[in-house]
């Protein structure tokens, strides 16, 4: 600004009147430039500042993950089933052995296949997915997850617009659940 102020001065000095004014104006509007530079350099400093805060905040807690079956976000994911619309277990008599388990979303499988079970309209699933039972149309128990079962039905060409859990049907076969009883 120094330069500025005396070239401004030289050029008074050779007789100007203009030149004094306009050298107040100019040095109020460098001043007013370097306070508003000032203020934007601190506001971006304190912005980037606060990026780098976020970002190692979520670094070290990322927020919402995946859940899986087990660890500790596992009660997150309630276990749920696919259910049909019809009230009846399956009449279809193939024998399907397993246990129950719930997969990463807490779908209800029978052990760790990708088969989606389709329970008659009506049965729910309590618990969590490492502890789960699956409850009939009256609310009594007819299975628990990890016990050893043998799920009677057979197969199902494709998931009807009409069954309640979509979610859970992977693209894997369709087994519609008929009579359950237990292995031993």
């Amino acid at each position: 600004m120094t330069d500025l102020q005396d070239l401004l001065r030289a050029t008074a000095a050779q007789g100007s009147d203009a030149v004094d004014l306009a050298e107040d104006a100019v040095a109020d509007r460098i001043r007013h430039r370097r306070t508003r530079t000032r203020r934007l350099t601190l506001g971006a400093t304190t912005l980037a500042a606060a990026a780098v805060i976020a970002g190692t905040a979520w670094a070290v807690h990322p927020g919402p993950q995946t859940p899986t079956a087990t660890g500790p976000s596992a009660p997150a994911v309630p276990p749920r089933i696919v259910t049909s619309d019809v009230d009846n277990l399956s009449g279809m008599e193939a024998a399907l052995p397993t246990t129950l388990t719930a997969d990463a979303n807490g779908c209800v499988r029978p052990g760790h296949s990708n088969t989606t079970l389709v329970w008659p309209r009506g049965y729910t699933v309590r618990g969590t997915p490492d502890s789960f039972e699956i409850l009939d149309a009256e609310g009594k128990p007819v299975a628990h997850s990890g016990a050893p079962l043998t799920i009677g039905g057979g197969g199902a060409d494709r998931f009807q617009n009409t069954w309640a859990g979509r979610e859970c049907a992977t693209g894997g076969h369709l087994w519609m659940v008929g009579g359950i009883s237990a292995r031993r």
